[in-house]
């Protein structure tokens, strides 16, 4: 369930299925255009009990969970409980920072080939 403030920047997008990659490139791109400070991260994670590498953003105090590390059609989330993020798995990551037009086209290509 996403808090309020993530909630609020991140309603346009929420209706996305990207992949978890992309959805970190997103939630970077967003941020930044915003003129957020952000980490791109990669974690292992335990969702419902289940443990899984995934894509995260560290933004203030907010881990936004973009989606598994091999998966696709992913939703935009976030971890509540910051013991389901085993901080020794935590590796920094440097995606490209889109820019928004870059973000709109990779959005656009997304929904092209989802309906191929």
């Amino acid at each position: 369930m996403l808090s309020a403030s993530v909630a609020a920047i991140f309603n346009p997008y929420l209706s996305l299925n990207l992949s978890g990659f992309d959805n970190l490139k997103l939630v970077v791109a967003v941020l930044t255009a915003k003129g957020q400070e952000c980490h791109a991260l990669e974690a292992e994670v335990s969702i419902d009990g289940v443990k899984q590498t995934a894509y995260l953003v560290r933004w203030h105090k907010h881990f936004i969970y973009c989606g598994r590390t091999n998966s696709y059609g992913n939703q935009l989330d976030e971890i509540a409980d910051l013991e389901d993020i085993s901080a020794e798995s935590i590796e920094v990551l440097q995606p490209p920072i889109l820019s928004m037009q870059q973000l709109e086209f990779m959005c656009m290509e997304n929904a092209h080939f989802d309906h191929c």
